[in-house]
């Protein structure tokens, strides 16, 4: 029997096998593919992380390359993964599936795709994101047409000769677009209400200021809505500021978004104008919260560099149509990529520590159940607690905890 037994060998299943092994603590890290597996199969060919280099500490190895304020492509965060786990030797165990979680009167037993194992405690470290959630009108769609989820796109080029219509408008959706557009392709975007922010405001990237401002370090209980813990995030990408305006100027056609399909026949609400209202909004009042954190702490950064396409009026927008249908076939569109999301699920591990709507209710990462923790997800402790920036910091949190646990039983 293991002290501990991780699930999941991404950036927070990692992180936790290295803070475990600082204190001795027996463990051991399962993977039901390869280090990193959903950056692997996840992201498309030209993906490039949208936090900068600088964010990707991880325990015991902050970035130490020349290049802090660039953004790494999916291989070469891949193989940052790789490199940290080879470096820190962590006991991983790769082609392992977890499929069943039960608490013992010792510890938990936890089935797998190769056999029962044992341990006194788990850590589940699988991320929000786990599997794409395409819309149920997508259901409805002529098989004529293909229909790819943003986790299953690759490259322009697999795609079949044609027209292609992106669904969805938050990071995923609109850096597919550019991809596609930058390709050559012809592309329509269905947007959503998905907000935007600049890549770069007042010199300095917009990581450094959702830090400064206190953005990464909200809480769930900050949200007006519990349910924006799972929302689209908002319209960038990396090294340039991405916007709907953007888009449009460079012919990329916009249109509302789905309300339902009929075969080959679309049906759209009319809310294109009011989603790019929405969003615009958004960048400006991020740019308020900025200038005011500025202004407050008697700072001195340069002014806006004019990199924000809100602050270049879009006069033709007007004369933008909005039709509440849309002819799949007389368009000429051959495939649709959905970039609506992704959908978790925990219903494996047999313990009563979800909410109303299944998803894990900890003390930053402590569950009431005995010997169970998580890590790695949306809103853990704070905003950063799902991504590369703010693993760490929570993966310290649940070893030493864990640490007291083992040393009471």
């Amino acid at each position: 029997m293991a002290d501990v037994i991780i699930v999941g060998g991404g950036q927070a299943g990692l992180a936790a096998s290295v803070c475990l092994a600082t204190y001795g603590i027996d463990h051991l890290v399962l993977e039901k593919g390869e280090v990193g597996e959903s950056w692997r199969r996840q992201r498309w060919d030209n993906f490039y992380m949208n936090t900068p280099n600088w964010t990707l500490n991880l325990p015991r190895q902050d970035y130490a390359g020349s290049d802090p304020d660039g953004f790494m492509n999916r291989d070469e965060f891949v193989g940052l993964l790789e490199g940290y786990a080879k470096r820190f030797a962590v006991p991983l165990r790769l082609g392992i599936e977890a499929t069943r979680a039960s608490p013992t009167r010792t510890g938990w037993t936890l089935e797998t795709s190769n056999g029962p194992l044992t341990a006194r405690a788990l850590i589940i470290a699988t991320s929000t994101y786990q599997a794409a959630l395409p819309p149920a009108v997508s259901k409805n769609l002529s098989p004529n047409i293909l229909s790819l989820n943003a986790a299953d796109y690759r490259a322009p080029g697999v795609l079949p000769h044609g027209k292609t219509l992106v669904v969805g408008s938050a990071q995923s959706g609109m850096q597919i677009v550019e991809d596609l557009h930058v390709a050559g392709r012809e592309v329509l975007l269905a947007v959503g209400e998905a907000g935007r922010v600049p890549r770069r405001y007042r010199g300095r990237d917009l990581n450094y200021w959702y830090d400064k401002t206190g953005l990464m370090d909200r809480k769930a209980s900050d949200l007006s809505d519990p349910r924006r813990r799972f929302g689209g995030q908002p319209q960038i990408a990396a090294w340039h500021t991405i916007s709907l305006q953007g888009f449009h100027r460079n012919g990329i056609r916009l249109l509302g978004r789905v309300d339902g399909i009929d075969g080959t026949m679309l049906h759209l609400r009319q809310d294109l104008r009011e989603n790019i209202a929405a969003a615009d909004r958004h960048s400006e009042k991020f740019c308020r919260d900025v200038d005011t954190y500025i202004e407050r702490h008697g700072h001195s950064f340069p002014v806006d560099e004019g990199d924000d396409p809100n602050h270049v009026p879009l006069a033709d927008l007007e004369q933008v149509l909005e039709p509440d249908t849309l002819s799949l076939a007389n368009e000429g569109i051959s495939s649709i990529i959905w970039a609506t999301g992704f959908q978790f699920d925990f219903s494996w591990i047999e313990a009563d520590v979800t909410d109303e709507v299944a998803y894990p209710v900890t003390d930053r990462g402590e569950t009431t159940a005995a010997g169970l923790y998580f890590l790695g997800l949306n809103f853990l402790h704070t905003r950063k607690s799902g991504i590369v920036y703010g693993v760490g910091a929570d993966a310290e949190h649940v070893a030493t905890q864990l640490r007291a646990y083992l040393s009471s039983e």
